[in-house]
Order: structure tokens, then sequence, then C-alpha cells
């Protein structure tokens, strides 16, 4: 063989293997993560839409990091990417939590006035 393909089969081994290094579990939940937020309306929510920004670049730049060989320092900012969306999905959902508990609370009162009637 000569020196030129045995670089180029030692090329394609080291960029396979250096994109394969992370679980593809944690790439799919990073990814998850981001898209639950996404889904959830993070975006409209100004301090979820921060979050779901900052999820989304640190992915990038993690598969960047990946790309390059530097599996730790991508898989750490993979597991950062995906904490940031899984906060931005929390403050998205917040506001539906608040309107159901308000209603359920509302709900509540209104038994007991019923109750309280029947006396």
């Amino acid at each position: 063989m000569s020196k030129k393909m045995i670089a180029s089969c030692v090329l394609a081994l080291s960029v396979g293997c250096a994109t394969a290094a992370v679980s593809p579990e944690r790439s799919a939940a990073t990814g998850g993560a981001i898209r639950a937020a996404e889904e959830m309306g993070a975006a409209k929510v100004p301090e979820a839409a921060l979050y779901l920004q900052l999820a989304k670049e640190q992915e990038a730049q993690a598969m960047k990091l990946l790309n390059n060989g530097e599996k730790k320092r991508g898989e750490v900012l993979l597991m950062r990417a995906q904490s940031d969306a899984e906060v931005a999905l929390a403050m998205a959902r917040e506001p539906s939590v608040k309107a159901d508990a308000q209603q359920a609370l509302e709900r509540l009162k209104s038994l007991e006035e019923q109750a309280g009637q029947g006396k």
C-alpha cells in the first residue's frame, strides 16, 4: 500500500471514531430535551427562551468538540445543554401549571361555598 492510502485510511478511521465516541443516548437525550422545550413554547417565555438558546448553542459547540476528538469536553457540554433545555422546559410549563392550580383553587372555593349553603 502506498503512504497516501495508509494516511487516508488512518484519517477516515480517526474521524469516524471521534464522532462515534459520544454515547448515542447522550446525544439523543440532549436533542430530545431541546425539542421538548421548543414544543412546550419555551421560545415564547422570556426566561425560558434564554435557557433554550443556551442549550442550542451548547449542543452545537459540543458537536464541534466531538468532531475534533475532544470527547470529554464535548460530552460535558452535551450534559450542560440537556440541563439548560430541561430548565427551559420547566420554565415554559410554569404558566400553565400556575393556571391549573388557580383553577383548582377556584373550584375548591366554589365547592366549599356550595357545601356551606347546604347546611
